[in-house]
């Protein structure tokens, strides 16, 4: 959102500084809106799908691990288990019996010892809901000058860019 708004805002102004007519700041400011909307939606779909692919090859790395040297692997479970609380003779046995089920110690270890949530990742979604926010963003700026007159708008343009930005600054702390 903070992207969208702020990189817009500049493309903006910096063609309202050309001074170039009024249907010109218009088109370049939705051009701008639609490019900044599609950059960074596809960065966030190509950041989550390289995690995705990263964690994908660290969960095989640890399946590996576990056919390779499954001692190790209980060990490192049992020491996982007697952190989280359990006295070391429970920990121990939990992590024999667990164990005895491959793809369920290998789901345990995923989760503790990698602390890989498969169900966080959706690449395509991410893209989607960081396009958005940015389109969202950037469409703010140029808002004023389709409802408003040519020099009021970019006054305009500068306040609510600025209160839109202070907004989300504040909701962010608040629920962070």
């Amino acid at each position: 959102f903070n992207d969208g708004l702020t990189a817009n805002f500049g493309l903006v102004a910096g063609v309202v500084g050309a001074n170039v007519a009024p249907h010109v700041v218009i088109i370049s400011g939705i051009a701008g809106a639609i490019a900044d909307a599609l950059s960074m939606g596809s960065s966030g779909y190509l950041a989550a799908k390289s995690e995705a692919e990263v964690q994908a090859h660290q969960i095989e790395m640890e399946g590996h691990e576990m056919r390779l040297m499954p001692d190790l692997e209980e060990d490192e479970l049992a020491v996982i288990y007697e952190a989280k609380g359990l006295s070391p003779e429970r920990a121990r046995e939990t992590a024999r019996a667990m164990m005895k089920e491959p793809s369920q110690a290998l789901d345990a270890m995923v989760r503790e010892e990698l602390n890989i949530h498969p169900a966080e990742l959706a690449p395509l979604k991410d893209g989607l809901v960081t396009g958005t926010a940015t389109a969202v963003g950037a469409f703010i700026p140029i808002l004023p000058f389709l409802l408003m007159d040519f020099r009021s708008a970019l006054w305009m343009s500068l306040t609510i860019s600025m209160l839109a930005h202070f907004a989300i600054g504040a909701a962010r702390s608040i629920f962070t």
